[in-house]
């Protein structure tokens, strides 16, 4: 892994492994009893009143760094690196710790970019992302609506900030080209009978005229603000408070 490729993946907070103290492999997180364990250890650390909130915090970090980081090198790149669950681990201050080794750059080669985007997001979604929430679901009892919602505002996020460089035509019409297949994707994607980000993906316009979201994300529910915000800008209790107070 060449210094350039090092360094765009800690912009995502993604690491080597023996650069940082592991606090969790991944696969851990798949064990229900583990994950419990673990939630519960952040639970003290976050001081946040309950599991749920744990396990929503977690979720909404976990895409940042597994999902934004892919979404952002199929844009700019052209080329994803493959995170497998064995690969990765949490460190103690929450950031991606891979084993290299592990991780493969996926090219697209012979590939047309239609056919090895599904691949990609298939294997990132299906075989990544859907087992760790499932766990997640299982141990915490948070509700797979908010968890996938957190998913989804981290592809907003990610393709919004995108969007305000200066682009040129292709990559402009990669960043709407892959949104519209998240949103129009089956289930299948996801290793699910449901597409379960397609009502919360929001781009351009339509994001702008409603950027609140459908779920909350309890973040006001920590005993500490730890980012000094009260509620998230895009919190539907902020929009109802607001409304209030007009």
């Amino acid at each position: 892994m060449n210094n350039a490729v090092k360094k765009e993946l800690e912009t995502f907070d993604i690491h080597l492994a023996h650069e940082h103290v592991e606090e969790i492999p991944i696969t851990n997180l798949l064990n229900e009893e583990k994950c419990l364990l673990f939630l519960e250890k952040q639970m003290t650390e976050m001081k946040a009143p309950n599991l749920p909130v744990v396990a929503s915090m977690i979720s909404k970090r976990y895409a940042y760094l597994v999902v934004s980081s892919t979404l952002y090198s199929m844009i700019e790149f052209n080329c994803a690196l493959n995170l497998p669950v064995k690969a990765c681990a949490l460190s103690k201050e929450r950031k991606l710790c891979i084993q290299a080794h592990l991780c493969k750059w996926q090219e697209i080669e012979t590939l047309g970019r239609a056919e090895w985007r599904e691949s990609v997001l298939c294997e990132l979604f299906t075989f990544h992302i859907t087992p760790v929430l499932e766990v997640l679901k299982k141990t915490s009892r948070l509700p797979s609506a908010i968890m996938w919602e957190n998913v989804a505002i981290r592809i907003n996020s990610i393709y919004r900030k995108i969007l305000t460089k200066k682009l040129d035509a292709v990559k402009t019409e990669r960043v709407y080209s892959d949104f519209n297949f998240l949103k129009n994707a089956k289930g299948d994607l996801f290793g699910l009978k449901e597409n379960p980000i397609q009502q919360y993906l929001k781009i351009g316009e339509a994001l702008e005229l409603n950027p609140y979201r459908k779920t909350c994300c309890m973040y006001y529910k920590l005993e500490e603000d730890i980012e000094g915000i009260g509620y998230c800008g895009n919190c539907p209790i902020k929009k109802k408070l607001t409304k209030c107070e007009r």
